[in-house]
């Protein structure tokens, strides 16, 4: 008899074990899942608050000035692109032909005196001519393409400053070439091109500089630093500097006549004065 009581306190007792054991984790495993919520939440307010204290202060305390520089500029660098073509059914023959012509136009423009440093080759090709030729036999009609012919192709760009020079070269290789001769483009361009860049940018700080300056005394304003700074980079005003083709050939007999006419180089800037 004592044996079963003993046997059942013993049970009792880790019954009782058991549901201490199971109460204390289940508090824990409350205890923990509250913890990592408050720790996030502290954590995305600090990330919060950081955000907005490096966020830029650009507001209205800042005084906005554009300022311009414009430089005028004379085209005085002319390139001209001149070509040979020729089509043959013998290649031979027109190569020849072609070999010849460039040969005379190069000595027209040494004759010239424009320097072998200013020409050089820009293309040469040598390509079928082909057409498409409608045959018919025993099985119906069709089709092929049949080469009929070769074009020989070669084009010079040669470089001056004197713009007599480039008219009397143009008349004297279209006498000398006939019609193999080809005028590709002209186009005219700046010799200081850069340091007129240059140039214009220093204008445009300085009337950036001026109109502050003036805006200060007529608004009674008191501009600090500089902290902002932006540019649009230096163009030429000029819109088309090429001569297209078609219309050198209308010109290039009986004589040439070429107006290169001035450009203007444009650099604009924005700055943003701190307002005291």
């Amino acid at each position: 008899m004592s044996k079963l009581i003993k046997r059942n306190l013993i049970i009792i007792g880790i019954f009782i074990l058991f549901i201490l054991i199971i109460t204390g984790c289940n508090e824990r495993v409350v205890s923990e899942s509250n913890t990592p919520n408050t720790l996030e939440t502290k954590s995305l307010n600090l990330e919060t608050k950081n955000l907005n204290s490096s966020k830029p202060t650009l507001d209205q305390n800042i005084f906005w000035i554009k300022g311009s520089g414009v430089v005028p500029q004379p085209q005085d660098m002319i390139e001209i692109n001149i070509a040979i073509e020729q089509r043959d059914k013998d290649i031979i023959n027109a190569s020849n032909i072609v070999n010849t012509n460039v040969e005379k136009i190069i000595n027209i423009a040494k004759s010239l005196g424009i320097s072998e440093d200013d020409i050089e080759t820009k293309e040469f090709s040598i390509s079928p001519v082909e057409r498409w030729i409608q045959k018919e036999d025993e099985y119906g009609e069709w089709g092929e393409s049949e080469i009929i012919a070769y074009r020989v192709y070669n084009s010079i760009l040669l470089t001056s400053e004197n713009m007599s020079i480039v008219t009397k070269f143009i008349d004297l290789s279209t006498i000398e070439a006939g019609n193999s001769i080809r005028i590709n483009n002209i186009s005219f361009e700046a010799k200081e091109q850069e340091s007129n860049k240059v140039l214009s940018r220093e204008k445009a700080v300085k009337d950036a500089l001026a109109k502050a300056k003036f805006y200060e005394e007529k608004l009674n304003i008191t501009l600090g630093s500089i902290i902002y700074f932006e540019e649009f980079s230096p163009y030429s005003s000029q819109s088309d500097k090429n001569m297209p083709m078609m219309r050198m050939a209308a010109e290039a007999m009986p004589s040439t006549s070429l107006y290169a006419g001035e450009t203007e180089i444009l650099s604009e800037i924005y700055l943003g004065f701190e307002i005291k």
